[in-house]
Protein backbone atom coordinates (compact mmCIF):
# COMPACT_ATOMS: atom_id res chain seq x y z
CA UNK A 1 0.00 0.00 0.00
CA UNK A 2 1.22 3.11 -0.75
CA UNK A 3 2.48 5.57 2.20
CA UNK A 4 4.48 8.99 2.24
CA UNK A 5 7.50 7.49 1.20
CA UNK A 6 8.46 6.47 -2.56
CA UNK A 7 7.85 3.06 -3.97
CA UNK A 8 10.87 1.90 -5.75
CA UNK A 9 11.98 -1.38 -7.52
CA UNK A 10 13.49 -4.03 -4.41
CA UNK A 11 17.17 -6.00 -4.87
CA UNK A 12 16.93 -8.60 -7.71
CA UNK A 13 16.84 -11.92 -6.81
CA UNK A 14 19.95 -13.44 -7.82
CA UNK A 15 19.56 -17.61 -7.82
CA UNK A 16 22.66 -19.82 -5.64
CA UNK A 17 24.86 -21.92 -8.69
CA UNK A 18 25.80 -25.19 -8.49
CA UNK A 19 21.86 -26.01 -8.51
CA UNK A 20 20.49 -29.86 -9.07
CA UNK A 21 19.11 -28.46 -11.91
CA UNK A 22 21.86 -27.58 -13.02
CA UNK A 23 23.71 -30.63 -12.73
CA UNK A 24 21.25 -32.71 -14.73
CA UNK A 25 21.09 -33.32 -18.55
CA UNK A 26 18.36 -32.40 -20.11
CA UNK A 27 17.32 -34.00 -23.18
CA UNK A 28 14.35 -33.15 -24.98
CA UNK A 29 11.18 -34.81 -24.38
CA UNK A 30 8.68 -35.77 -27.03
CA UNK A 31 5.56 -34.37 -25.28
CA UNK A 32 4.15 -33.85 -21.87
CA UNK A 33 3.94 -37.78 -20.81
CA UNK A 34 6.95 -37.77 -18.88
CA UNK A 35 4.92 -35.76 -16.33
CA UNK A 36 3.15 -39.08 -15.58
CA UNK A 37 6.50 -40.79 -15.02
CA UNK A 38 9.47 -42.10 -17.30
CA UNK A 39 10.87 -45.60 -17.71
CA UNK A 40 14.59 -46.01 -19.42
CA UNK A 41 17.04 -49.41 -19.14
CA UNK A 42 20.29 -48.80 -17.76
CA UNK A 43 23.38 -50.78 -19.25
CA UNK A 44 25.86 -51.33 -15.84
CA UNK A 45 28.79 -53.47 -15.17
CA UNK A 46 29.69 -56.57 -17.49
CA UNK A 47 32.68 -55.41 -18.72
CA UNK A 48 35.75 -57.64 -18.07
CA UNK A 49 39.48 -58.58 -19.84
CA UNK A 50 40.58 -61.78 -21.47
CA UNK A 51 43.50 -63.05 -23.68
CA UNK A 52 43.16 -63.37 -28.16
CA UNK A 53 45.05 -66.74 -27.93
CA UNK A 54 44.95 -70.07 -25.29
CA UNK A 55 48.47 -71.23 -26.82
CA UNK A 56 50.53 -68.70 -24.85
CA UNK A 57 53.77 -69.98 -23.78
CA UNK A 58 54.94 -69.49 -20.59
CA UNK A 59 58.87 -69.04 -19.74
CA UNK A 60 60.71 -70.33 -16.92
CA UNK A 61 60.22 -73.44 -14.75
CA UNK A 62 57.49 -74.62 -13.33
CA UNK A 63 54.94 -72.54 -15.43
CA UNK A 64 51.65 -73.84 -16.53
CA UNK A 65 50.01 -72.94 -19.74
CA UNK A 66 46.77 -71.12 -18.96
CA UNK A 67 43.06 -72.16 -19.16
CA UNK A 68 41.38 -71.29 -22.26
CA UNK A 69 39.53 -67.81 -22.32
CA UNK A 70 35.94 -68.23 -21.43
CA UNK A 71 33.47 -68.77 -24.48
CA UNK A 72 30.96 -66.28 -23.05
CA UNK A 73 31.80 -62.94 -21.42
CA UNK A 74 29.81 -61.53 -18.38
CA UNK A 75 26.87 -59.43 -20.18
CA UNK A 76 25.95 -56.12 -19.08
CA UNK A 77 23.06 -55.72 -16.45
CA UNK A 78 20.29 -54.48 -18.41
CA UNK A 79 17.96 -52.85 -15.82
CA UNK A 80 14.36 -51.26 -16.10
CA UNK A 81 14.74 -48.32 -14.07
CA UNK A 82 11.84 -45.91 -13.62
CA UNK A 83 11.30 -42.05 -12.13
CA UNK A 84 7.96 -40.05 -10.75
CA UNK A 85 7.82 -36.27 -11.06
CA UNK A 86 6.82 -34.19 -8.65
CA UNK A 87 5.35 -30.35 -7.98
CA UNK A 88 6.99 -27.02 -6.28
CA UNK A 89 4.48 -23.95 -5.80
CA UNK A 90 4.29 -20.73 -3.88
CA UNK A 91 1.72 -19.29 -3.46
CA UNK A 92 1.33 -15.17 -3.54
CA UNK A 93 -1.09 -12.01 -3.76
CA UNK A 94 -1.23 -11.02 -7.11
CA UNK A 95 -1.58 -7.52 -8.44
CA UNK A 96 -4.18 -6.84 -11.53
CA UNK A 97 -2.27 -3.69 -12.56
CA UNK A 98 0.87 -3.91 -13.17
CA UNK A 99 3.28 -7.25 -14.23
CA UNK A 100 2.20 -10.16 -16.32
CA UNK A 101 0.90 -13.59 -14.40
CA UNK A 102 3.90 -15.52 -15.48
CA UNK A 103 6.24 -12.79 -14.06
CA UNK A 104 4.89 -12.53 -10.55
CA UNK A 105 4.53 -16.56 -10.90
CA UNK A 106 8.02 -16.53 -11.75
CA UNK A 107 9.37 -14.45 -9.36
CA UNK A 108 7.10 -15.96 -6.15
CA UNK A 109 8.82 -19.55 -7.56
CA UNK A 110 12.51 -18.15 -7.93
CA UNK A 111 12.87 -17.68 -4.04
CA UNK A 112 12.08 -21.08 -3.08
CA UNK A 113 12.13 -23.46 -6.14
CA UNK A 114 15.62 -24.60 -6.15
CA UNK A 115 15.48 -25.53 -2.12
CA UNK A 116 12.40 -27.67 -2.57
CA UNK A 117 13.18 -28.94 -5.38
CA UNK A 118 16.09 -30.53 -3.87
CA UNK A 119 14.99 -31.56 -0.69
CA UNK A 120 12.19 -33.48 -2.51
CA UNK A 121 15.23 -35.10 -4.41
CA UNK A 122 17.18 -36.40 -1.41
CA UNK A 123 14.69 -37.15 1.08
CA UNK A 124 11.97 -38.93 -1.31
CA UNK A 125 9.26 -36.55 0.27
CA UNK A 126 6.99 -34.30 -1.80
CA UNK A 127 3.69 -32.90 0.20
CA UNK A 128 4.35 -35.00 3.45
CA UNK A 129 4.24 -38.29 0.79
CA UNK A 130 6.81 -40.77 0.05
CA UNK A 131 6.41 -40.04 -3.54
CA UNK A 132 9.42 -39.19 -5.47
CA UNK A 133 11.39 -41.75 -6.57
CA UNK A 134 14.65 -42.19 -7.16
CA UNK A 135 15.54 -40.15 -4.46
CA UNK A 136 19.18 -39.71 -2.40
CA UNK A 137 18.54 -40.98 1.34
CA UNK A 138 17.28 -44.34 0.97
CA UNK A 139 18.43 -47.83 2.18
CA UNK A 140 16.08 -49.99 0.29
CA UNK A 141 15.10 -50.40 -3.15
CA UNK A 142 11.68 -50.37 -4.58
CA UNK A 143 9.73 -51.81 -7.77
CA UNK A 144 6.76 -50.97 -9.66
CA UNK A 145 4.02 -53.82 -10.05
CA UNK A 146 5.93 -54.09 -13.39
CA UNK A 147 8.82 -54.60 -12.15
CA UNK A 148 10.60 -51.89 -12.87
CA UNK A 149 12.57 -50.50 -10.06
CA UNK A 150 12.09 -47.11 -8.88
CA UNK A 151 14.51 -46.68 -5.84
CA UNK A 152 18.11 -48.45 -5.30
CA UNK A 153 19.25 -48.51 -1.90
CA UNK A 154 22.30 -46.59 -1.33
CA UNK A 155 25.26 -48.23 -0.97
CA UNK A 156 27.18 -47.10 1.80
CA UNK A 157 31.25 -46.92 1.03
CA UNK A 158 31.46 -45.17 4.61
CA UNK A 159 28.97 -46.07 7.40
CA UNK A 160 31.51 -44.03 10.18
CA UNK A 161 32.49 -40.61 10.17
CA UNK A 162 35.38 -40.14 8.61
CA UNK A 163 38.15 -37.01 6.98
CA UNK A 164 36.71 -35.42 4.21
CA UNK A 165 39.85 -36.18 2.27
CA UNK A 166 38.78 -39.95 3.08
CA UNK A 167 35.25 -39.61 2.13
CA UNK A 168 35.52 -38.01 -1.18
CA UNK A 169 38.60 -40.29 -2.09
CA UNK A 170 36.45 -43.50 -1.60
CA UNK A 171 33.52 -41.60 -3.42
CA UNK A 172 35.47 -40.74 -6.29
CA UNK A 173 37.16 -44.61 -6.34
CA UNK A 174 33.62 -45.86 -6.14
CA UNK A 175 32.02 -43.97 -9.04
CA UNK A 176 35.34 -44.92 -11.08
CA UNK A 177 34.94 -48.69 -10.02
CA UNK A 178 30.87 -48.99 -10.46
CA UNK A 179 29.85 -45.88 -13.03
CA UNK A 180 33.05 -45.29 -14.95
CA UNK A 181 31.84 -41.76 -16.25
CA UNK A 182 31.53 -38.32 -15.03
CA UNK A 183 29.54 -38.77 -11.83
CA UNK A 184 27.71 -36.41 -9.30
CA UNK A 185 28.51 -35.82 -5.69
CA UNK A 186 25.98 -34.24 -3.63
CA UNK A 187 26.84 -32.12 -0.96
CA UNK A 188 24.95 -29.90 1.72
CA UNK A 189 25.77 -26.83 1.64
CA UNK A 190 27.26 -26.73 5.55
CA UNK A 191 30.02 -29.48 3.75
CA UNK A 192 31.18 -26.73 1.20
CA UNK A 193 33.78 -25.17 4.33
CA UNK A 194 35.16 -28.21 4.73
CA UNK A 195 35.95 -29.51 1.28
CA UNK A 196 37.12 -26.17 -0.07
CA UNK A 197 39.77 -25.81 3.04
CA UNK A 198 41.03 -29.13 2.20
CA UNK A 199 41.22 -28.28 -1.23
CA UNK A 200 38.77 -30.76 -2.47
CA UNK A 201 37.20 -28.59 -4.50
CA UNK A 202 38.17 -27.56 -7.55
CA UNK A 203 36.68 -24.81 -10.52
CA UNK A 204 36.00 -26.51 -13.84
CA UNK A 205 38.20 -24.34 -16.73
CA UNK A 206 36.19 -25.37 -19.25
CA UNK A 207 32.98 -24.77 -17.58
CA UNK A 208 33.08 -21.47 -15.55
CA UNK A 209 31.06 -21.62 -11.71
CA UNK A 210 31.04 -25.77 -12.20
CA UNK A 211 32.58 -27.13 -8.97
CA UNK A 212 34.26 -30.88 -9.62
CA UNK A 213 35.94 -33.27 -6.94
CA UNK A 214 40.03 -34.27 -7.71
CA UNK A 215 38.71 -37.34 -9.70
CA UNK A 216 36.47 -35.38 -11.99
CA UNK A 217 33.23 -35.70 -10.67
CA UNK A 218 30.72 -32.89 -10.81
CA UNK A 219 29.44 -31.38 -7.34
CA UNK A 220 25.72 -30.34 -6.80
CA UNK A 221 25.95 -28.19 -3.51
CA UNK A 222 21.84 -27.75 -3.02
CA UNK A 223 20.65 -25.70 -0.70
CA UNK A 224 17.59 -28.58 0.33
CA UNK A 225 20.20 -30.81 0.97
CA UNK A 226 19.90 -32.30 4.80
CA UNK A 227 22.86 -34.07 5.41
CA UNK A 228 20.67 -37.16 6.62
CA UNK A 229 21.31 -40.96 6.39
CA UNK A 230 19.98 -43.72 4.01
CA UNK A 231 17.97 -44.38 6.87
CA UNK A 232 16.67 -41.12 6.81
CA UNK A 233 18.24 -40.42 10.35
CA UNK A 234 20.36 -37.32 11.01
CA UNK A 235 23.60 -37.83 11.98
CA UNK A 236 25.64 -36.88 14.77
CA UNK A 237 26.92 -33.42 15.25
CA UNK A 238 29.76 -32.07 13.32
CA UNK A 239 28.96 -35.18 10.43
CA UNK A 240 27.12 -34.60 7.46
CA UNK A 241 25.90 -37.58 4.81
CA UNK A 242 27.26 -36.88 1.11
CA UNK A 243 25.75 -38.91 -1.87
CA UNK A 244 27.25 -39.68 -5.38
CA UNK A 245 25.30 -41.08 -8.28
CA UNK A 246 26.01 -41.60 -11.87
CA UNK A 247 24.99 -38.68 -14.39
CA UNK A 248 21.64 -37.15 -13.86
CA UNK A 249 19.29 -36.48 -16.23
CA UNK A 250 16.01 -34.31 -15.85
CA UNK A 251 12.89 -32.53 -17.04
CA UNK A 252 10.50 -29.54 -15.76
CA UNK A 253 7.82 -27.96 -16.80
CA UNK A 254 6.47 -24.44 -17.86
CA UNK A 255 5.67 -22.75 -14.77
CA UNK A 256 2.05 -22.83 -14.14
CA UNK A 257 -0.31 -19.98 -12.86
CA UNK A 258 -3.39 -20.99 -11.25
CA UNK A 259 -5.97 -17.70 -9.47
CA UNK A 260 -8.40 -17.96 -6.62
CA UNK A 261 -11.46 -15.98 -7.63
CA UNK A 262 -12.86 -16.07 -4.12
CA UNK A 263 -9.96 -14.44 -2.59
CA UNK A 264 -10.28 -11.25 -4.48
CA UNK A 265 -9.20 -8.34 -2.18
CA UNK A 266 -11.02 -5.24 -3.28
CA UNK A 267 -9.19 -3.18 -0.70
CA UNK A 268 -5.66 -4.08 -2.12
CA UNK A 269 -6.79 -4.86 -5.84
CA UNK A 270 -5.20 -7.99 -5.61
CA UNK A 271 -5.99 -11.86 -6.01
CA UNK A 272 -4.50 -15.17 -4.50
CA UNK A 273 -2.58 -16.88 -6.86
CA UNK A 274 0.01 -20.20 -6.89
CA UNK A 275 2.79 -20.34 -9.16
CA UNK A 276 3.82 -24.19 -10.02
CA UNK A 277 6.34 -26.07 -11.74
CA UNK A 278 6.51 -29.92 -12.11
CA UNK A 279 10.19 -31.86 -12.20
CA UNK A 280 11.84 -35.50 -12.25
CA UNK A 281 14.56 -36.41 -11.83
CA UNK A 282 16.38 -39.80 -12.83
CA UNK A 283 20.17 -41.02 -12.50
CA UNK A 284 22.45 -43.90 -14.09
CA UNK A 285 23.95 -46.99 -12.37
CA UNK A 286 25.83 -45.89 -9.11
CA UNK A 287 24.38 -44.89 -6.08
CA UNK A 288 26.82 -44.07 -3.14
CA UNK A 289 26.70 -42.74 0.51
CA UNK A 290 29.33 -42.02 3.01
CA UNK A 291 29.56 -40.10 6.30
CA UNK A 292 31.89 -36.89 6.23
CA UNK A 293 33.23 -35.19 9.62
CA UNK A 294 33.14 -31.16 9.26
CA UNK A 295 35.78 -29.07 9.97
CA UNK A 296 39.20 -29.26 9.45
CA UNK A 297 41.73 -31.14 11.82
CA UNK A 298 44.42 -30.12 13.92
Amino acid sequence: MAGIRGIVDGPGFVALPNTLWDAAQHPTPSGPHWQQGVTWTDWCGGADTTYADECIAVTGTGGAAPAAPPLEPTAAGGVDRGATAFTVFAAFDCSLIGLPDVDQAAEALARSEAFQVSRAFWSGQAGGQATVWPHLAADSALDDPQGIRLQTAADTVLGAADDAAVVVGRLDQALAEQYGGEGVVHVPVAALATLKARSLIRKDDDEPGVLRTPGGHRIVAAAGYSGTGPDGSAPAAGAVWLYATGALFGFRSDVAVRDFPGTFDRATNTIHKMASRTYLFGWECAHLAALMTLGVPA
